[in-house]
């Protein structure tokens, strides 16, 4: 059942308070503090947006908000004329992009926003729920609005592992959600907690209301998938955060099932297996080895080489990083640690 309007208002208000210089958050919030009749709240925030714009560089969009106050009739109009005048003043400086805002939606109009958060269901978790358990697979990905949740593994002598504390405006187990992996930890609320509930249903909606929308989406999950793998992959354990970006950018997911993989496929590629496992069936030889997660392999001149009778062939469902050679070449230039780590896995494993 999709947020009621009581409800997304309640949520809006929440992401607000968090990504505080979002403007496809602010703008709709606005609205619908209209169309409830709270003009002066409105009032406030259209004020409270203009002035941290313009503080922060931003005067195109300060002048935006600045226009809304004139349109509600603000009281403070001297105050909004001379802000106005030192915005259209700053107008050609170059201008700043803020970085708190709600990377989920940054490439979503606000109309597709708040048709894809309206599929959510509000959830109120006390002290001690567990949200997500560590390998269970489920169809749904979180978001926290209020509280902090804690991630954590369990080990088997009865303790846990504390990995992490998300905090509001966190979100987890998108890539999970998305490509149906099991869980790869638990995550378990610290307190009471709301949280907003997002099932593969609603990614489905967005991409049929709007493919360009489900792209963008699913372009931030599969940068979080990437970015999650060069965190806890030892091969990038030295990668400067600038260079995980860019890996993250740049690279692609592979995902198969029971299927073969082409060579041509990863041509001019090194590859990293995230989920599952490769067959390799050597057919001169006849003999066949396995790659699993974190094993490297790829086809690249000199340093990754998959000989020429090789056939690769995933196991039920597998995942693949797929990283362009210019930015695996860097790397093996720029990182000792990188460089090892591929030759030492080339020389042990089966290809």
């Amino acid at each position: 059942m999709a947020l009621n309007d009581q409800e997304l208002l309640y949520v809006y208000q929440g992401l607000h308070q968090v990504f505080r210089d979002d403007l496809h958050l602010a703008r709709p919030l606005m609205q619908m503090l209209q169309n409830k009749g709270d003009i002066e709240d409105a009032q406030q925030l259209a004020l409270e947006m203009a002035r941290r714009l313009l503080a922060s560089g931003q005067p195109s969009g300060a002048l935006s908000f600045l226009g809304i106050c004139k349109r509600l009739d603000h009281p403070q109009k001297t105050d909004i004329d001379s802000m106005t005048s030192m915005a259209q003043m700053t107008m050609d400086s170059p201008q700043a992009t803020s970085t708190e805002i709600f990377s989920l939606i940054d490439n979503l109009s606000d109309q597709e926003a708040i048709h894809f958060i309206k599929q959510a269901k509000l959830l109120h978790c006390q002290d001690g729920y567990n949200v997500v358990q560590l390998g269970e697979i489920s169809d749904s990905f979180y978001l926290i609005l209020e509280g902090e949740m804690n991630v954590h593994l369990p080990l088997d002598n009865g303790t846990d592992l504390h990995l992490n504390t998300l905090l509001p405006g966190s979100y987890f187990g998108e890539y999970a959600c998305v490509y149906k992996l099991p869980r790869t930890a638990s995550v378990t609320a610290s307190g009471e907690a709301v949280i907003l509930e997002f099932s593969s249903e609603a990614i489905t909606a967005l991409v049929e209301q709007s493919p360009a929308a489900g792209e963008q989406l699913m372009k931030a999950v599969k940068t979080r998938l990437i970015q999650s793998m060069s965190q806890t992959h030892p091969a990038f354990s030295s990668i400067a955060a600038a260079d995980r970006e860019w890996l993250a950018e740049e690279s692609s997911i592979i995902e198969l099932k029971d299927g073969a993989l082409p060579v041509s496929a990863i041509e001019n590629h090194c590859c990293v297996v995230i989920h599952g496992k490769i067959t390799v069936k050597h057919q001169t030889e006849n003999t066949q080895c396995t790659l699993e997660k974190n094993d490297v392999f790829g086809n690249l001149q000199e340093h990754l080489t998959l000989p020429d009778d090789v056939s690769l062939f995933a196991e039920d469902h597998c995942l693949i990083c797929s990283i362009p050679e210019t930015i695996f070449q860097s790397f093996m230039m720029a990182y000792g640690d990188f460089s090892n780590w591929v030759t030492d896995s080339r020389n042990n494993n089966c290809l």
